[in-house]
């Protein structure tokens, strides 16, 4: 399989098909996290293609210092937030991850949490996190970016980013009866 970092070197020459592999390598991840911010999928439609335009305009600007994911991430988020700017006449309703993860076709494979937690407990306890919360599960426990690319995505230091995730977990998991559900 060919690097992200060697797809999106040969996007910045102007290599439309390998352009195509990247977005479609990467498309599902940026519309799950796009959808995890908004409700509205006609804004998170919209999010989704201005994070691939301004990835193909600037595919040069990565320098892989990071995953190719996280930078797609980071671009997302700010379209996502630009998109709710742009739609601010209308109130911002989000989802719960469980929701927007159904949406996005997160059920086809069986989820270890299934074993412990019914899908509706799961719902409830992730509609009551903040969106922040939210965020940060979803990058970290969804998409699998290390503390290191969720920081750098979200503008924290790694000892914040840590403390935060941590704080996050407790308030998804206080959710439950007792307070864990049996962990």
């Amino acid at each position: 399989m060919i690097a992200d970092s060697d797809l999106l070197v040969q996007s910045a020459s102007g290599n439309a098909q390998a352009f195509e592999a990247f977005v479609l390598r990467h498309r599902q991840g940026v519309w799950r996290f796009a959808r995890s911010l908004t409700r509205d999928a006609a804004a998170a439609e919209d999010a989704l293609q201005e994070t691939f335009l301004a990835a193909w305009r600037s595919a040069a600007s990565f320098r892989g210092g990071g995953p190719a994911l996280g930078w797609l991430l980071a671009i997302a988020r700010h379209a996502v937030y630009r998109q709710h700017r742009i739609r601010a006449g209308a109130p911002e309703r989000l989802e719960s991850l469980a929701e927007l993860g159904e949406a996005a076709g997160w059920g086809a494979e069986p989820d270890p949490l299934d074993a412990l937690l019914t899908q509706d407990e799961v719902r409830q306890a992730l509609a009551l996190l903040t969106v922040e919360d939210r965020e940060l599960l979803l990058l970290r426990e969804v998409e699998g970016l290390s503390n290191e690319a969720c920081a750098g995505l979200l503008g924290l230091g790694l000892p914040a980013l840590k403390s935060r995730l941590h704080r996050a977990r407790l308030r998804f998991v206080s959710h439950f009866p007792g307070g864990h559900h049996g962990r």
